[in-house]
């Protein structure tokens, strides 16, 4: 038996008694909601022959955590801290959660929500506490037109229902969990494969062709979103550092020394970055916990083990090559954290093909400037090349956008490095350090650019 909620669209008056009812049940602060009122609006004006007529409409949809049959947050938790309970409640246990974010990424309905004041995330756990003492969740409880409800299900099919009759569920009713995503009402997401438990009765406009968008979205958006800028950092330092490991030992025998603590330097910083953007930091030991399942958790380890291979190398040289090795799996399991089916954006071979040559570009650039390997240069020129027909072939932006800086960024150091390949050592001196600085503020914007995609997720 597993507990689903159910939904009369066709009802819901916006009074938005459920979210509130939410938020004092669960001393939630100012900016963070576990249930949200979505507000839905669209047409206008029309002509028809010699009169105009109008086609406006909105609905209303309610929507909390789904409870899915499968869990994607669960799933990418590196610490495990997600609890899904035989009666398919799923909720967050707080002495494990880090506060990193990862599943608010994954989720396909932006369910769970960072709580400040704990530095955790936090979500609907459909009030388990009433259930188990056999009352309502408070936001059913408080629904004064009674179009908030849950059903219980047995292998999918509704046995108990609250509210309703079992033939107009089954007949006008929409039960989620049997839909493809691509049927299910606008705004939820097109692309879930979670199942979701819960049923909707369809506002009559929620069946329309015309053009649907949120109108509260000011109002549902969390204010007390994370900032990912010490992933840029993170994700940049760490990948120059492997970078650079692969280039040293391309360009010397032994890597010397000062290199080899410049390698060491960048992925102390980058764990430093990783370690500051966690909300719960005392939880931090807990991350490699989830390797079952979750790719954070993988990344979270070849880091670790590639930084003890760098170590191990200042008496063990001939261990490299194998850190070498961990560094590919590094870069690897880094890329697959982005690659996340509700992050269209992310979830492309772009994000690996573009971490391997972010890693390759900068520490070819950072080892030329380092050991004066002019025979790199042409490397350089080639990942440059590569790298800026990859900036070209991504989805077009509006004229003036982060994707034309980049493209001009990329341009002028693809420039600097054909001067650089034959340019005499005097000069070269002086551009190798502009080329490194260009390259550098290029990856730094497309990486932010990168972030941004979370603001257009669905559901904010």
């Amino acid at each position: 038996m597993t507990y689903a909620f159910t939904f009369d669209s066709s009802a819901c008056s916006g009074c938005k008694a459920c979210q509130e009812a939410c938020k004092d049940k669960n001393n939630l602060p100012v900016g963070v909601m576990w249930r949200r009122v979505i507000e839905v609006s669209g047409g206008g004006w029309v002509q028809a022959g010699d009169a105009w007529i109008n086609n406006v409409f909105a609905y209303n949809l309610s929507i909390a955590c789904n409870h899915c049959e499968h869990p994607k947050c669960a799933g990418v938790c590196p610490t495990d801290a997600y609890i899904h309970r035989a009666d398919g409640i799923v909720y967050i246990d707080p002495d494990k959660c880090m506060g990193c974010g990862y599943c608010s990424w994954a989720c396909p309905y932006n369910a769970p929500r960072f709580n400040p004041e704990l530095g955790q995330m936090s979500k609907c756990n459909f009030c388990f506490d009433n259930i188990d003492a056999g009352f309502p969740p408070s936001c059913v409880a408080a629904c004064p037109m009674r179009v908030l409800n849950f059903v219980e299900l047995d292998d999918g099919r509704l046995t108990v229902d609250r509210g309703h009759q079992p033939s107009t569920v089954h007949g006008q009713w929409s039960e989620l969990w049997e839909l493809p995503a691509s049927e299910h009402p606008f705004p939820l997401p097109n692309n879930s494969r979670t199942e979701p438990h819960l049923v909707v009765k369809p506002h009559v406009a929620m069946g329309n062709d015309l053009e649907k968008k949120i109108s509260n979205s000011e109002e549902i958006r969390p204010r007390h979103q994370k900032s990912e800028m010490p992933l840029v950092a993170f994700t940049l330092l760490v990948q120059m550092a492997v970078g650079a490991f692969w280039a040293a030992l391309w360009m010397t025998e032994s890597i010397p020394l000062i290199p080899y603590l410049m390698i060491g330097l960048c992925l102390g910083l980058g764990g430093l970055f990783s370690f500051a953007h966690l909300g719960a930091k005392r939880n931090a030991w807990r991350a490699p916990f989830h390797l079952k399942k979750s790719w954070l958790s993988r990344e979270i380890l070849f880091f670790g083990l590639f930084g003890a291979g760098w170590l191990a190398g200042f008496v063990m040289p001939e261990i490299k090559w194998v850190t070498s090795l961990l560094g590919l799996g590094l870069i690897y399991s880094m890329a697959k954290v982005y690659q996340l089916r509700p992050m269209p954006a992310w979830n492309t071979w772009r994000t690996t093909a573009g971490f391997f040559i972010t890693a390759a570009l900068l520490g070819n650039v950072a080892m030329v400037n380092l050991l004066g390997a002019k025979s790199e240069d042409f490397a350089v020129l080639a990942l440059l090349a590569v790298e800026l027909a990859m900036v070209l072939s991504a989805k077009p932006k509006a004229e003036g956008s982060v994707t034309n800086l980049r493209v001009g960024l990329s341009a002028a150091a693809l420039l600097g490095a054909g001067i650089l390949l034959f340019a005499s050592n005097p000069l070269g001196v002086w551009i190798s350090p502009v080329l490194f600085l260009l390259i550098l503020a290029e990856e730094i914007i497309g990486r932010v650019d990168f972030y941004t995609a979370l603001d257009e997720k669905p559901l904010r």
